[in-house]
């Protein structure tokens, strides 16, 4: 057994011991009057469908296999309605549904869930009307085309909704041409999504794009803050983009009237986003008054702001490839490290039409271009983009072999901190970092991790959170 399988299995161990132990001797934390530990399926349905502010309904370990479940009963702003594993990780909910939890009551906390979909499984999570004040946290949500999806319905949005400390990723490409996308949100004001592992999130079918996160439609104040994003972790293939504002637009029916911004006044700060080889780090879609501060990006193409009235500020990032402006876009810049050029952001794009221009021309005159030439030229077009990406006209991923010990492996430790150590100015709108470590008050490190205040590793930072979970389905 390995050093990781021996620490998860004492923790997992412990972490039950000290449940049942609280329970036993009524210390602080363990049960009260609104505690109902829950064991069998139709037990959990009649505990949602009847529950009162301040009540924990507490999963036992075991799997319960559940279809749809509409949440309706109201919390209150200080007794929340809890569903919660009663041990983290050791509740694991298994769906087939389009969507599992339909959330239309606001107070509700979801708290150390191991959800996983299937085939046809769109929503872990669909957050609805007034769904106000929403938790979602310390859960693994797996196999889905959106785990946590967000919608105006009856006139209102969800607002204020936290998503914290969640790992969130799929087993493979989703064989869709449905959106793809791990947490969707259209609208809202105060979203807050943090401390987030976001990985392998692609789609196999329609024009292969899919986003990691974003928000969107009209929605305000949202906050993306200390998230690790990495868009090929298991997996490869297609477009996929780390995290936005504005995603890929919003039906003016979806919108509140008259507006024209995707969002307004949101924050992206201290994010790490890394492994998007075909597309960019970070996309701005009709958003305005929008900072962009303090974020790591590698082999990615960069930030791209696109459209009238997009504008943002952009500072003290780590910048694989550049900021690109298009169709009239603006930004402020100030003190980011970049390491490539804009126009390299058009590389995918440009190779993509090229092979699929080949294709309709074979399918278009067969007696002239055979099969394998085609799979010889598509072949050769890829090599060259692939080559051209990874140079300094693309994303310049050489660059940070430079700086960090070993990017490729997703090890993002300081090597040479020459061009990153002390050369932005601190911000007030980012006194901490991605591990939560306080910056310096005057000048402060660039990208996401304040080096000059100690180390932090990613690898600690993600086993931490799959630390409670099975992970048998990754081969570890």
């Amino acid at each position: 057994m390995s050093r990781l399988s021996k620490l998860r299995r004492a923790l997992k161990m412990a972490a039950f011991s000290w449940a049942i132990a609280l329970i036993s001797v009524g210390l602080p934390g363990a049960a009260s009057a609104g505690d109902l530990y829950i064991e069998d399926i139709s037990s959990l349905k009649r505990a949602i469908a009847s529950a009162s502010p301040g009540d924990r309904l507490l999963l036992q370990p075991g799997t319960y296999d559940l279809e749809k479940i509409l949440i309706r009963q109201p919390g209150q702003p200080n007794a929340p309605i809890t569903l919660a594993a009663a041990v983290k990780g050791q509740t694991i909910i298994r769906t087939n549904s389009v969507e599992l939890f339909k959330i239309e009551a606001p107070y509700w906390t979801f708290d150390g869930l191991d959800i996983v979909g299937g085939d046809a499984s769109h929503h872990a999570f669909h957050i609805v009307a007034g769904a106000d004040n929403v938790i979602i946290s310390n859960s693994r949500l797996r196999n889905f085309h959106a785990a946590i999806k967000a919608n105006p319905e009856r006139g209102e949005t969800p607002d204020s909704v936290i998503i914290v400390d969640n790992v969130i990723y799929n087993n493979a490409p989703r064989n869709t041409a449905e959106p793809v996308t791990p947490i969707d949100i259209v609208g809202g004001i105060g979203w807050i999504i943090k401390g987030n592992y976001i990985a392998d999130f692609a789609k196999a079918k329609g024009n292969q794009i899919s986003y990691g996160a974003f928000l969107k439609g009209g929605g305000r104040q949202g906050l993306f803050d200390a998230n690790f994003v990495n868009c090929e972790w298991r997996h490869s293939g297609g477009q996929r983009v780390g995290l936005s504002f504005g995603g890929g637009g919003t039906p003016a029916s979806l919108k509140p009237a008259g507006l024209e911004d995707e969002h307004r006044g949101g924050i992206m700060r201290n994010n790490i986003i890394m492994n998007c080889p075909n597309a960019d780090g970070i996309y701005i879609n009709k958003a305005s008054d929008i900072k962009i501060l303090h974020n790591t990006i590698y082999r990615a193409f960069g930030v791209l702001l696109r459209f009238p009235g997009t504008e943002a500020q952009i500072k003290n990032n780590i910048i694989s490839g550049a900021v690109a402006l298009r169709d009239d876009a603006e930004s402020e810049d100030e003190n980011n490290l970049e390491t490539g050029f804009a126009v390299g952001a058009y590389i995918p794009g440009g190779a993509l039409y090229w092979q699929r221009r080949i294709s309709d021309y074979h399918i278009k005159y067969p007696n002239y271009v055979d099969e394998e030439d085609v799979e010889s030229w598509q072949s050769s077009i890829e090599d060259t983009a692939d080559w051209l990406a990874e140079s300094s006209l693309g994303r310049g991923d050489e660059a940070f072999e430079d700086w960090f010990t070993n990017p490729e492996a997703g090890e993002l430790d300081l090597y040479d901190g020459e061009d990153i150590l002390s050369k932005g100015a601190a911000l007030e709108a980012v006194r901490h970092d991605f591990c939560g470590t306080k910056r310096g008050q005057d000048l402060t490190d660039l990208g996401a991790v304040e080096f000059s205040a100690g180390q932090c590793r990613l690898r600690d930072w993600l086993a931490v959170r799959l630390l409670p979970f099975d992970t048998s389905d990754l081969g570890r």
